[in-house]
């Protein structure tokens, strides 16, 4: 070891310039690790800056995400609001009918499979994909036998989600031995969504049930919002045209010389 330090310090004795290229070397070798150290720098501010940027962009979604669970609760708010009404409505309805003591039966184990599905959706109201498509199939789905019996149709059944797999799915599907009515359910009514029921979705359903094959079908199709030249434009397609009233409860919009079309 000392006659290696003795043979460097020889060698600068020597030559003088070999010190001064390993003072150059140590320079460099310093600016070099200077230039990584603050390139690794400014990348690590570079990257602290885009994840402030991140989170700022995250809780801006947040802040979004709370405002539309607000607006969900209060819809869900007037939602129940409605049903209520739609319930005192239907209290109504059964006593003008005067229906015999077994009708009032059967109305109160509806009324109880009623208050039991509102509790279900109400659990379901968190989920905002399903809101408004759920309550505005269950609307339908609980008015069908009501709304067509002054227009002297008396549906002894009336199916939910009838399905055939591979085939096709019915929201609500009301029959009586002569006739089947066959109804798609939507949220906002347009006329696209007509189109693609009356040519492609209710063709398909006398094949899919082939059991209804005797029996005239006929199209109706609901939804919550209905603007009144949708409606027409599906009444000119041959259907029935069901939507929400002002005061939560369920009609017909057709005009009362409507001819439904068979298919």
């Amino acid at each position: 070891m000392q006659k290696q330090e003795m043979s460097r310090v020889d060698r600068i004795m020597q030559d003088p310039e070999f010190l001064i290229r390993a003072i150059e070397g140590l320079l460099k070798s310093q600016e070099e690790t200077g230039r990584q150290i603050r390139e690794s720098q400014e990348r690590t501010d570079a990257q602290i800056a885009e994840l402030r940027e991140a989170q700022k962009k995250t809780d801006a979604q947040i802040a979004e995400l709370r405002e539309a669970q607000k607006k969900t609760d209060a819809q869900i708010a007037e939602l129940r609001e409605a049903q209520k009404k739609t319930d005192a409505q239907l209290n109504r309805t059964d006593a003008q009918l005067n229906r015999t003591d077994a009708q009032l039966s059967r109305t109160e184990r509806l009324l109880d499979r009623t208050i039991k599905k509102l509790d279900d959706i109400g659990r379901q109201l968190g989920d905002l994909g399903i809101v408004q498509g759920e309550v505005a199939e269950d609307l339908f789905y609980r008015n069908v036998k009501y709304l067509f019996t002054p227009k002297g149709k008396r549906f002894a059944e009336v199916f939910r989600n009838l399905k055939k797999k591979g085939v096709a799915e019915y929201d609500i599907v009301a029959a009586r031995p002569d006739e089947v009515l066959v109804i798609e359910v939507k949220n906002k009514l347009s006329s696209r969504m007509v189109d693609s029921f009356v040519r492609s979705k209710l063709p398909k359903f006398r094949t899919a049930f082939p059991e209804y094959g005797r029996c005239r079908i006929s199209g109706g199709i609901g939804a919550l919002v209905v603007r009144d030249e949708v409606g027409r434009y599906a009444e000119d397609a041959g259907l029935y045209v069901l939507t929400q009233t002002p005061d939560g409860g369920a009609a017909l919009m057709n005009r009362k010389d409507f001819r439904p079309k068979e298919f």
